[in-house]
């Protein structure tokens, strides 16, 4: 079954909403995209803070029994993020009557939201129109509903064009990566072959040779996430060695130790050294540091940047089958930062270029758990936590 994506607001500035008119007019640029035929629940924390914002498609909701189990699981998580108020929101091009899917998916949260908070409503924006799905008095509330293009003339709204702000098209548009130019992903796959084969002669020639050789390729990986930190352009030979390297297990797990900032363990990890005792428990202690709520902590945003931009570009360089393992790490790294709906994405990617990879399959058990890092629990004076959760749709 297919899941609630929940989601981390994009950079933007605060903005102050009035109305659920201000509400509903300021959800794309909370997500980063327009969302189309989906249902959200929108979960405000006290002091009137944007927490949880949890998303599904449609087409996910379609039998009984997911609407239960979806609407059960961001129940929970909303209680968990101090709810006090929450929004049901439909996107749909389609009538919304009593009876439909649509609507049956509306009531199925709204039933399980109001068990665990107070204040609760529930609207439907259409092409042309959105509408309450709660208040009957025509004179608050037309039949009908109101004109969309109010929601785009609020206060908050211009004031998030006004600072650039402006939500893409549609979800793909928004985390699509880019493949880089033809010419340039040849070097990188010619790169690539010379340091597959490399690492072969290494592991004949062996364990001395092959530690070795991890060695040379969690160098590469630090070679390039400096240059991204430094803003330089990568050379297509340490792309190539990085997209090769990533492959390779015990380098792949340096790397993310290397991400959470245990960097000693990370270079005796991805050489080798260790790996299956040593190497294995500082790698699960190093994730209770991520996942653990009494010693999570954030992620540092200057090399989570850094990291994410060496590997979208090694994304955008290597062929397609040696990608699942740098959109794990990216994935691992939208997850920890709070962004579900990124990091569903990428692991989505991941796992369509190899269904078997394990690290993607456990960071899709997470997600599809809504299990949230260590650092959103009891952090009343953090920023509130739009979650974690599957963006498998």
């Amino acid at each position: 079954m297919r899941g609630m994506t929940s989601t981390a607001a994009q950079a933007a500035p605060q903005v102050r909403v009035r109305d659920t008119r201000d509400l509903l007019s300021v959800i794309p640029y909370a997500l980063g995209f327009r969302p189309a035929e989906c249902l959200l629940v929108v979960c405000i924390r006290p002091g009137g803070r944007l927490g949880l914002v949890a998303r599904t498609d449609l087409a996910d909701l379609r039998t009984t029994r997911a609407r239960a189990e979806l609407a059960e699981l961001v129940t929970t998580r909303a209680a968990q993020d101090r709810t006090v108020s929450a929004y049901v929101v439909l996107y749909t091009a389609h009538d919304v009557a009593p009876g439909s899917p649509e609507r049956a998916a509306a009531d199925a949260f709204a039933l399980a939201l109001d068990s665990v908070v107070a204040d609760r409503e529930s609207w439907v924006v259409g092409p042309h129109r959105y509408r309450s799905l709660d208040c009957t008095d025509p004179s608050c509330c037309p039949p009908d509903g109101f004109p969309v293009e109010g929601l785009e003339s609020t206060a908050p709204g211009a004031q998030l064009v006004l600072e650039g702000c402006a939500p893409a098209g549609t979800r793909e548009d928004l985390y699509r990566i880019s493949r880089a130019p033809q010419a340039q992903r040849a070097l990188v796959r010619r790169a690539a072959a010379r340091w597959s084969a490399a690492g072969e002669r290494s592991a004949a020639e062996g364990d001395a040779a092959a530690r070795a050789w991890r060695a040379g390729s969690f160098a590469a990986w630090l070679d390039l996430a400096d240059g991204a930190a430094s803003g330089r352009a990568p050379a297509p030979a340490l792309l190539g060695r990085v997209a090769v390297a990533l492959e390779d297990r015990r380098v792949r797990d340096g790397v993310l130790l290397w991400c959470v900032g245990w960097d000693e363990h990370a270079t005796a990890v991805a050489a080798g050294d260790g790996v299956d005792a040593e190497g294995d428990a500082a790698t699960a202690e190093a994730m209770a540091t991520v996942v653990d709520p009494r010693t999570g902590r954030r992620p540092d945003e200057a090399r989570t940047r850094a990291t994410v931009a060496a590997l979208e570009a090694v994304v955008a360089h290597a062929a397609t089958a040696r990608t699942a393992s740098p959109l794990t790490l990216l994935g691992f790294l939208a997850w920890w930062s709070g962004e579900g709906a990124r990091a569903g994405f990428r692991v989505a990617e991941a796992l369509a270029v190899d269904p078997s990879h394990r690290l993607a399959n456990l960071l899709a058990a997470a997600l599809g758990a809504a299990l949230p890092p260590g650092w959103v629990h009891g952090r009343d004076d953090a920023e509130p936590w739009r979650g974690v959760g599957r963006d498998l749709g």
